[in-house]
């Protein structure tokens, strides 16, 4: 079961919606989306929606993938 955090959830990164985040940041990034849900797994950033579009499906903050 998927728990809801606040904005951004604890050691994550919120962000603008504008644009996606820096290639520096890596290629798969941990996402939260504006429910408040985490997801468990990092995402590829090359396949993910940057821009918001209002609905609960943006992502609104980030957090790196530690090696």
């Amino acid at each position: 079961m998927n728990r809801i955090w606040p904005i951004p959830a604890p050691g994550f990164t919120a962000i603008s919606g504008k644009r996606r985040p820096p290639s520096a940041w890596g290629v798969e990034l941990f996402c939260q989306l504006r429910g408040g849900i985490v997801g468990r797994e990092p995402w590829p950033i090359a396949t993910c929606n940057w821009i918001h579009e209002g609905t609960d499906g943006d992502i609104v903050a980030v957090k790196k993938v530690e090696n």
